[in-house]
């Protein structure tokens, strides 16, 4: 097997067992998500194209609710158990399957960090390996989700030597974290990651505007 990919199965199962842990109802950090609709949101990636327009496209945004509402149609348990069973492609990452499975990855980690988290579950434990992937995700993500902010940003590994400038700006904020708190740090913001921020408080306003801590 592909060891990208077998990162991926290995975070997918690491998603549904937290979601079995926790059960449908429970919290997470998404806002006003509770775990069945990040379950129905993980289906609707996977299978489910007519959802995926809304997920970009605020007009569209009932569209895909509705989608997810049919994905959990014959119950939470059964729609943990496709996820659980079923390969855990997302098409619409058109060239991830070129770039070492990363966003599939990213996607998967993020989630699990958003049900584990939000319940104080057991902090999850990433093999070296898994946790490299993820900081090759994290780079291009952070420069995706954090573009057109006005200020510098800076990753550097709390575990290992990388430091890797992702926003220009003369005006910087340093991240330091595992690869796994970074990239929570760049998805969730401060308040959901064990990181340190060092440089100007009003940079690091400016590149997380709510709940900076």
């Amino acid at each position: 097997m592909n060891p990208d990919w077998g990162r991926v199965l290995a975070a997918r199962d690491r998603l549904v067992a937290a979601a079995r842990q926790t059960g449908p109802e429970a919290d997470t950090l998404c806002e006003g998500w509770q775990v069945h609709d990040l379950v129905a949101h993980l289906l609707t990636l996977q299978r489910d194209p007519l959802s995926w327009p809304g997920m970009g496209l605020g007009f569209l945004s009932s569209l895909t609710e509705r989608r997810m509402d049919a994905a959990l149609r014959n119950g939470y348990s059964a729609a943990l158990g496709r996820l659980a069973h079923r390969p855990p492609g997302i098409p619409i990452f058109l060239e991830d399957p070129w770039r070492g499975y990363g966003h599939h990855l990213g996607e998967y980690a993020v989630h699990t960090e958003d049900i584990v988290r939000a319940n104080g579950l057991p902090p999850t434990e990433l093999d070296p390996a898994t946790d490299d992937a993820l900081w090759r995700r994290l780079l291009p993500a952070a420069a995706t989700l954090l573009a057109r902010r006005g200020f510098g940003l800076r990753l550097r590994r709390a575990d290992g030597p990388e430091s890797t400038q992702v926003l220009p700006g003369e005006v910087c904020v340093v991240a330091t974290g595992t690869a796994l708190e970074l990239l929570m740090l760049c998805y969730r913001g401060p308040h959901a990651a064990d990181v340190r921020l060092t440089g100007p408080k009003k940079a690091a306003e400016a590149l997380w505007p709510t709940r900076t801590q």
